[in-house]
């Protein structure tokens, strides 16, 4: 096996490892976008919206009752006002019990759906374990089967690969190595780059910052001459 084969094949287990890893990420975000269809009672009460429903019922009724009075007053009124009355009652109570029928048919869907989700949600629970335990087992034994490099470095097996192929090293093993110098001095470069710059400040500055030592030391002169000889009359 020639050392770019040798190569090739450690990318190969990478790439399976890495799938290993999509997998745990990916069950993770299943449960995560599962428990947004589990909702309790209160939610589906308020998406329902129980008032917009029976205002609109509620007008409806007093409609159909304000039209059948209209066209019977003509007749008699009294009868009209008594079946647009009958007809208004009659609507708010069939548009009540209406509303109140689906919203606990949408309370019962919701039961059903939270329970069906927990339970795809445990299933999930459960496989994690088994997926990491897999993505461990696979670990050890890539410490086993991939000698010439570090683990840690396997996302720069491209790197790798073209260091040999470019001639600038002769083996899997020396590739490894300079590849490691080179991520080193690319930590060292990156850390001096941020490295924080100290402030300088101008002697203005500075003075404007703490005050002027020369008439801080003027004021304590003064109080000492007067002591010595006297004040000045």
């Amino acid at each position: 096996m020639t050392e770019l084969e040798k190569i090739d094949q450690a990318a190969e287990y990478f790439r399976r490892f890495h799938q290993m890893e999509a997998a745990i990420v990916q069950n993770r975000e299943n449960q995560k976008y599962l428990k947004t269809y589990i909702h309790d009672e209160q939610y589906v009460i308020d998406n329902y919206d129980m008032k917009t429903h029976l205002t609109r019922g509620f007008a409806m009724s007093g409609i159909a009752g304000l039209v059948v009075f209209f066209i019977l007053v003509w007749i008699s009124w009294i009868p009209a006002l008594i079946l647009g009355l009958f007809i208004i009652a009659g609507g708010c109570i069939f548009f009540y019990s209406l509303n109140h029928y689906r919203l606990d048919a949408a309370k019962q869907n919701q039961e059903e759906v939270n329970e069906g989700i927990t339970e795809q949600i445990g299933i999930l629970e459960a496989r994690e374990p088994q997926l990491i335990q897999a993505k461990d087992n696979y670990y050890a034994g890539l410490e086993k089967r991939i000698t010439f490099m570090d683990l840690s470095e396997m996302d720069y097996i491209d790197d790798l690969r073209k260091l040999v192929e470019d001639g600038e090293a002769e083996t899997a093993e020396d590739a490894s190595a300079l590849l490691e110098q080179k991520l080193l001095l690319q930590q060292f470069n990156s850390i001096m780059e941020n490295k924080e710059i100290e402030k300088v400040y101008t002697e203005e500055e500075n003075k404007a910052r703490f005050g002027d030592p020369l008439e801080l030391i003027g004021k304590r002169k003064k109080p000492l001459k007067e002591k010595l000889f006297g004040k000045k009359k």
